[in-house]
């Protein structure tokens, strides 16, 4: 018999534990899962369970967002994995791996607009599958390459036909690639620890992948020499690596948001930091460009108009409704923009 508070051991024939004054448990197992136990491993702060599932990549998105908008909030796995001197049946991993994401009551409505808008995010995502492989276009190589790494894009000019860092076949840059051998993105997350870790279990697995612990840019993004936090693998070991993905992040406890100061988006402060340099006061940002439900769109927006050099004024001071302004002057230009984002339309 088992005390879930304290998870002190008990002989037969006791019902409550001395100490905590709670029901016992007949194992360990129960102990470690108990309602009671799980409340306690949880920070006073976060009173508020905001969203339970088994999917890693809506967990670490929803995660994410609420970081941006600097959101406090605690991402755990619903059942922690048992000690290795735990005593009892051992719980099994082949099943779906579940995880929690919590609040606090204060932010929970806010924290509910996000979730939702993460929902729809998600859903438009995956009916763009078929966009998320990513590939080196032969245009893209200089003209002595004879071979490109698959995962690390990395460029050969001699006889290889493995890439030494990734130790994946090469592909020719003038061969169609097959969709099982071109990359997909499985992990992004900005948290060093993590990703070293998760590259580890790949390794561990046997499952290759972009190893580089510095981007030099690519192909796709264009990005300056920086982290690399970009975790990619070969389609056709996507889904090992997720189930791979999932047993490490039961290990992991995310509190990326702690301490900054709830509602305050680094997007706001961006457009009207550059309004300032024009000259412009927060009240000449008068032209309505794009309103809306999803407040993960505004982050997208943003982005975008951030590098046009437009500046934009966000409203959200009503829960559910976001709203985004510019200047008279650049109501044209940045209307094609928000089109782009919105809709998936190149400008005109």
């Amino acid at each position: 018999m088992y005390c879930p508070q304290c998870k002190a051991e008990y002989r037969p024939g006791f019902t409550r534990c001395a100490d905590c004054d709670v029901d016992l448990v007949d194992t360990y197992v129960e102990a470690i899962r108990h309602p009671v136990t799980k409340r306690l491993a949880l920070p006073e702060k976060y009173g508020a369970r905001l969203w339970g599932g088994s999917d890693p990549y809506f967990y670490l998105e929803l995660l994410w967002s609420l970081w941006n908008k600097k959101v406090a909030c605690y991402g755990v796995p619903e059942y922690p994995p048992m000690p290795e001197s735990a005593t009892g049946p051992q719980p099994g991993t082949s099943g779906p791996v579940e995880f929690e994401v919590w609040v606090s009551e204060e932010n929970l409505p806010l924290a509910r607009w996000i979730l939702e808008s993460e929902k729809e995010e998600f859903e438009r995502a995956a009916a763009e599958e078929s966009t998320a492989s990513v590939k080196a276009a032969a245009d893209d190589v200089s003209p002595k390459t004879t071979g490109v790494c698959p995962l690390c894009f990395g460029e050969f000019t001699t006889a290889s036909s493995y890439c030494p860092n990734c130790e994946v076949p090469l592909n020719s840059p003038q061969a169609e690639v097959a969709a099982k051998d071109s990359a997909c993105e499985l992990c992004n997350l900005a948290h060093p620890r993590f990703i070293v870790e998760l590259r580890k279990a790949l390794q561990a697995a046997g499952i290759p992948f972009n190893n580089a612990s510095i981007s030099y840019g690519d192909f796709i993004s264009g990005r300056n020499s920086g982290p690399n936090y970009e975790v990619l693998v070969l389609k056709r070991d996507f889904e090992r690596a997720t189930q791979v993905m999932s047993q490490v992040l039961q290990h992991w406890e995310f509190e990326p948001s702690a301490g900054f100061q709830v509602g305050r988006d680094s997007f706001l402060d961006y457009g009207l930091e550059l309004a300032a340099q024009k000259g412009w006061f927060p009240e000449d940002i008068s032209a309505l460009v794009w309103s809306g439900e999803n407040i993960g769109l505004v982050g997208g927006i943003g982005l975008a108009l951030q590098e046009h050099g437009i500046p934009y004024r966000v409203e959200t001071a009503q829960l559910g409704s976001a709203k985004v302004f510019s200047h008279p002057e650049d109501e044209g230009r940045t209307r094609e923009i928000v089109k782009e984002i919105v809709e998936g339309a190149p400008p005109e």
